[in-house]
């Protein structure tokens, strides 16, 4: 599944839990407007927009795109799983930073030692990083937390106890 998603800026939080999933996901917390939809057009993008006048601009454009009513990531990300369909098997986990929507890369301990707290170096070997901002992951407690919130939304679950 190839979706490339655009997300307005109200919708932060949203963005990350796409790229946590895979999904490539432009966010700026400051552009244009002009840009949100030259981009969207220049790159096949689909606009997430929680924005009423940005959701008429689109329509009238022709851009691909998709009103979301919730202000809860939680809910929206339930609602754009359920829009495209979305499935667990889609997704690559992992795979892009969640902060500058980048491929991620597996990098060697040593060559972060610095970068990271001396107990997670000293407990972890495996780590990835982001080469266009520098951003190091690691498995730890928040990941697990993240994988069981992002579970539940794609398997249907209707807890939102999460927000």
């Amino acid at each position: 599944m190839n979706l490339k998603f655009f997300a307005d800026r109200m919708l932060g939080r949203l963005a990350k839990k796409l790229r946590i999933l895979g999904f490539d996901t432009l966010y700026f917390s400051d552009i244009p407007k002009n840009e949100i939809f030259r981009l969207c057009k220049k790159e096949d993008r689909i606009l997430l927009t929680r924005d009423k006048q940005i959701a008429k601009r689109a329509w009238k454009e022709k851009v691909a795109f998709f009103f979301l009513k919730s202000d809860k990531w939680y809910s929206q990300l339930k609602a754009v799983k359920d829009r495209f369909n979305i499935s667990l098997e889609d997704c690559l986990l992992f795979s892009r930073c969640s902060e500058c929507n980048g491929f991620l890369e597996h990098i060697d301990k040593e060559k972060i030692k610095n970068k990271i707290p001396e107990y997670v170096y000293l407990t972890n070997n495996e780590f990835l990083m982001c080469p266009k901002c520098g951003k190091v992951y690691w498995r730890g407690t928040h990941t697990e937390n993240i994988m069981n919130d992002l579970n539940k939304i794609l398997r249907g679950s209707n807890d939102e106890s999460r927000t």
